[in-house]
C-alpha cells in the first residue's frame, strides 16, 4: 500500500498512499540495472494478440547510480530504446506483477510464483519517447529484498493505436533470464532467452497523505436494512455487503454501495449464510463458509464475477467454518484462518485457496499453540497477515503477525504486543503498513469498544486509538474494509450489533484536516543529519518541514505544544537515506507556538514554529 504519519491530537492518523494512477509518465528511477539500448525487443508490448514475459533481475544487478538497498518499491520502470518510441497505444488487461526468489535463471517453464500484482488496468494507454523510462506508479508498495532476485511479470491481452518496433531495451546475458508466452491470451509458454530487461525502481511514496478521524454520524447513507454477522469487500468503486437478516440468520442478500451514489441491491448469492467472510481476489468476490446460523458453518465457496453479474459455486473448503477470517495475497492466494464458531480454540490449521486452479491446501497446525480463535480481527498488508483479539474460551488481546514465504504454503508467525483491550467480535483491516481493530465486545457484559486501535506493523507498536466511534458495535469480524477514496484512506463500518439489535448505520474513518505527506525529494545522499526551519513560518494552516538523512534507519519526527505534550507524530518508521519534505496541515490545531523534534540514530534536533489563524 509507504510512509505513515500518526497524530494524537484529535485522534488523527496519517497514512501515506500510492494513488492508483491510469497515467504513466517518463521519469528517472532511483535505482536501475542499465539505461543502455542493448539489444531491443518488443515483448510484451507491440503485440496485437497479447503477450506476457517474465524477467529475472538477479541480486547485485540493480546497481546504478548505487546498489539498491532494502525498501518498499513504489514505482517500476522499463527502458525505452532510443530507436523505437512506444505508442501511444491502448492495452487491455494490462498488469505488472512482482515476486522474489533465490533462482537466477529460468529452466524451460514459467516461474510459478506466487506473484504480487502491483499494477493492474482493464485498459491503459502507454506512450514514451525513445531513450526514456516508462514509469508505472504501483497500486501498492512491494517489499524489496536485495539479497534475492526480483522476478517481474508483465502481460497484456490486446493493443490498439500505434504499436510497432523493438521498443524495450534489453541486455544480452548468460544464463536465461527472460521467458515469454506465445501470442494470445490466455498465456502459454513460448520460450526463454539470454536477455535481461533494462529496468529500474524507486522507493517510498510521493503522493498526498491525509488525516483520518471518525466522521460524524449520518455522514454516509444507512444500509437498506439492519444487519449483523455481515461480510464486506470492495471491488473498484463498489462496496459489496453480504447481509444476514436483522436477527443474524443466514440470507442471500447482497447490498452494493457505490461511492457518491448510495446503496442498491445486488445479485443474491447462491446459498444463504451468516458468519461468512468475503474477500476480493483477482477481480472477483469470494464468499467463504458461514451457515444458516453463525454457529453451524459450512464448506461453501461462492464466487461472484462483477463483469458477468453471476455467482458460481467453487471447490469447497477443507473444513466447515464460520466466524473465521480470510485475506487475499498477491491477487492469487486466499488464506483462511480461524473459526469455526464452536471449537475454534483447537483449530490451528490455515487453509489456502488458489482461484486460478480452484484448488485448496492446508498448512497443518500453522498457528502457534493456544492461538486458535474465532470472531477476531484480521488484516493483510504486503506479505504480513495480522490477527488480533477474538475468543477461544476467553476474550483475547493476543496479536500475531504471520509472514508469507516465497512459497504460499509457508507462514511464519511471531507474537506482537497485545492489543490495548481484550475483545471478542471486533473487526479488522490492514492498509499501507497499518492494521486497524474496530468495535467488539469489551467484556462479558458486552460493552462495546468505541475506539479504533491502530497497529504500526513496521515498528511493532500500537498507536494512539481513534475515537469516539459514533456507533460502537460488535459482530464485525468480516465487515470492516479499507479503500482509498480521492487519495484518502477510508475505513468503513457497515451495520453491526449495538448490544440490543442489528443496526443499519454506515460509519467511516476518513474525515478531518488534510496532511500532504512526506516526500523523498532527491536520490542524493546528504553528508549529515539536519532539520531545517519550517516554511512558511508563521503559517496558516500549512507548512513544510525539511530533514536530511545520511543513512537509512528508524526516524521519528514529532510535534509538541508549549507544555511539552506530544500532539502529533509526523514520521515514525524506517526511512532510506535522502532528503525529505513533510507537508503539514494544522487545520485542526489552535493558534500558538509548537515545537517539532527529529530523532534518528542518536541525532536529535528541535525547532520552533508558530501557527497563526
Amino acid at each position: 500500500m509507504k510512509a505513515l504519519n500518526f497524530f494524537k491530537n484529535a485522534s488523527l492518523i496519517f497514512i501515506f498512499f500510492l494513488a492508483i494512477s491510469a497515467n504513466v509518465f517518463a521519469q528517472t528511477p532511483q535505482y536501475y540495472n542499465s539505461s543502455a539500448d542493448g539489444t531491443p525487443n518488443s515483448f510484451p508490448f507491440n503485440i496485437a494478440g497479447g503477450k506476457m514475459i517474465q524477467g529475472i533481475i538477479p541480486p547485485g544487478t540493480i546497481i546504478n547510480p548505487a546498489p539498491a538497498p532494502a525498501g518498499s518499491i513504489a514505482k517500476y520502470y522499463v527502458r525505452i530504446a532510443s530507436t523505437y518510441p512506444l505508442g501511444p497505444a491502448t492495452y487491455t488487461s494490462f498488469y505488472v506483477a512482482f515476486a522474489q526468489s533465490t533462482i537466477t535463471e529460468f529452466s524451460g517453464a514459467f516461474f510459478a510464483g506466487p506473484f504480487d500484482t502491483v499494477y493492474k488496468r482493464a485498459s491503459v494507454t502507454l506512450t514514451a519517447a525513445g531513450g526514456t523510462w516508462l514509469e508505472f506508479v504501483l497500486d501498492h508498495p512491494f517489499t524489496f529484498d536485495p539479497t534475492k532476485s526480483l522476478i517481474v511479470e508483465i502481460g497484456q491481452c490486446g493493443v490498439s493505436g500505434t504499436f510497432s518496433g523493438f521498443s524495450i531495451a534489453q541486455t544480452v546475458v548468460v544464463p536465461n533470464r527472460r521467458t515469454y508466452s506465445v501470442a494470445g491470451c490466455p498465456f502459454t509458454y513460448g520460450g526463454q532467452q539470454q536477455r535481461e530487461v533494462n529496468c529500474g525502481i524507486t522507493f517510498g511514496a510521493s503522493n498526498p497523505v491525509f488525516s483520518n478521524t471518525w466522521c460524524p454520524a449520518n455522514t454516509l447513507p444507512n444500509l437498506p436494512a439492519a444487519t449483523f454477522y455481515q461480510a464486506s469487500a470492495w471491488i473498484g468503486d463498489t462496496l459489496y455487503v453480504q447481509a444476514p437478516t436483522t436477527a443474524g440468520a443466514g440470507a442471500t442478500t447482497i447490498y452494493r454501495y457505490k461511492w457518491g451514489a448510495g446503496w442498491t441491491t445486488g445479485v443474491p448469492c447462491l446459498t444463504a449464510v451468516a458468519g461468512a467472510s468475503l474477500t476480493t481476489c483477482n477481480g472477483k468476490l469470494y464468499l467463504l463458509g458461514g451457515g444458516a446460523s453463525v454457529s453451524t458453518g459450512s464448506t461453501n465457496v461462492q464466487e461472484y464475477n462483477p463483469a458477468t453479474g453471476t455467482w458460481t459455486a467453487k471447490a469447497p473448503m477443507p473444513a466447515a467454518l464460520s466466524a473465521h477470517g480470510s485475506v487475499c495475497w498477491g491477487d492469487s492466494v486466499i488464506y483462511v484462518i480461524g473459526g469455526p464458531y464452536t471449537g475454534a480454540g483447537t483449530n490451528l490449521n490455515v487453509h489456502y485457496y488458489r482461484p486460478a486452479s480452484n484448488t485448496w491446501g492446508t498448512i497443518t497446525n500453522s498457528l502457534p499453540a493456544g492461538q486458535g480463535r474465532r470472531a477476531y480481527a484480521w488484516g493483510i498488508s504486503g506479505n504480513k497477515i495480522i490477527i488480533s483479539c477474538g475468543y477461544n474460551t476467553t476474550y483475547l488481546k493476543s496479536t500475531y503477525v504471520g509472514t508469507i514465504g516465497s512459497d504460499a504454503t509457508q507462514l511464519t508467525w511471531v507474537a506482537a504486543p497485545d492489543a490495548p483491550v481484550a475483545l471478542s467480535r471486533p473487526g479488522g483491516v490492514g492498509s499501507n503498513g497499518l492494521f486497524f481493530v474496530i468495535g467488539g465486545d469489551t467484556n462479558m457484559t458486552a460493552v462495546k469498544n468505541n475506539k479504533a486501535f491502530v497497529f504500526h506493523i513496521a515498528s511493532n507498536t500500537w498507536l494512539t486509538p481513534i475515537q469516539p466511534n459514533p456507533h460502537p458495535v460488535s459482530n464485525m469480524w468480516a465487515a470492516i474494509t479499507a479503500k482509498a477514496i480521492n487519495d484518502t484512506i477510508r475505513i468503513f463500518q457497515p451495520g453491526g450489533y449495538d448490544g440490543v439489535a442489528g443496526i443499519s448505520s454506515f460509519d467511516m474513518i476518513g474525515c478531518g484536516g488534510v496532511i500532504t505527506g512526506v516526500k523523498n525529494v532527491s536520490g542524493n545522499i546528504p553528508a549529515d543529519y539536519s532539520l531545517s526551519q519550517n516554511y512558511p513560518n508563521p503559517f496558516n494552516p500549512t507548512t513544510k518541514i525539511n530533514f536530511a538523512l545520511p543513512k537509512s534507519g528508524l526516524v521519528s519526527l514529532k510535534v509538541f505544544d508549549m507544555l511539552g505534550r506530544e500532539v502529533a507524530i509526523l514520521v515514525n518508521e524506517s526511512k532510506t537515506a535522502g532528503n525529505y519534505i513533510v507537508d503539514f496541515d494544522a487545520s485542526t490545531f489552535s493558534s500558538g507556538v509548537y515545537f517539532y523534534r527529529l530523532e534518528a540514530d542518536g541525532f536529535i534536533a528541535t525547532k520552533k514554529m508558530m501557527l497563526v489563524k
